[in-house]
């Protein structure tokens, strides 16, 4: 069953291109996602109050068209099929009846003490399922080996960049990824984007960013202070017309 939502785009929310960037995108999707779950229930503050939090596992979006400032589009999210311990959602950003946005993600459910992953029989969640998006979602994104890469910089998580998880928000990722491309983007944008959530990155931690390319595609890995991979990325841009 998807949950359908009007929005309108925040000025706030473009980039240097008067587009919408990779994560304000991505907030929208989320926000249609949290709206179901308010919805049908449990919602994500219900999950929360009872222990439990969902972490996003990976994530592919696949972006048709720009969005600009001011525009309205529909935004939909729906639970798809789900396993073990993965909890699948898809999402679709609409514009005058035409798709210009699509992602489709895999989610744990966690204990917020223990980090304790737990199956989905053990929860009675009544998001109902629809289908899986035909999008590339491998069961582990990997860097191919033969990619050189490059350490580019360093970025502590602040504030702004965390969530009642006490970590960065998954939200705040691509934009961030992007920022350290070596491009300003400005003249370009996102086309498709895949992240592989490897491990939190909590508040006052500084990632050490890896950056290469091959064959059009740029690939970051982010590393922590304990020598862990943060995420993986997989990140394609695409001249603006």
């Amino acid at each position: 069953m998807k949950w359908t939502g009007e929005y309108r785009v925040n000025a706030n929310d473009v980039d240097v291109n008067n587009i919408v960037s990779a994560s304000s995108l991505l907030r929208y999707m989320q926000d249609a996602a949290n709206s179901q779950m308010e919805q049908d229930g449990p919602s994500y503050m219900e999950l929360m109050n009872a222990g439990f939090s969902f972490v996003l596992s990976r994530i592919r979006m696949s972006v048709y068209a720009p969005l600009y400032s001011h525009e309205k589009i529909v935004v939909q999210s729906w639970a798809t099929e789900s396993r073990g311990v993965q909890f699948g959602r898809c999402y679709r950003a609409v514009r005058d009846g035409v798709i210009v946005a699509e992602a489709v993600s895999v989610w744990a459910l966690c204990s917020i003490a223990d980090r304790k992953l737990h199956r989905v029989a053990e929860f009675d969640l009544h998001y109902g399922q629809d289908e899986m998006l035909e999008l590339d979602l491998p069961a582990r994104f990997r860097i191919p080996e033969d990619v050189g890469l490059a350490l580019v910089g360093e970025r502590t998580v602040e504030y702004a960049d965390i969530d009642l998880n006490g970590h960065m928000n998954n939200t705040r990722y691509p934009d961030i990824l992007c920022g350290c491309l070596g491009t300003d983007m400005k003249g370009q944008r996102v086309i498709s984007l895949g992240i592989s959530f490897l491990s939190e990155a909590p508040l006052g931690e500084t990632l050490k960013f890896y950056v290469g390319q091959s064959d059009g595609v740029y690939y970051v890995r982010t590393i922590r202070e304990n020598g862990q991979t943060n995420v993986e990325a997989e990140i394609i841009l695409e001249a603006i017309e």
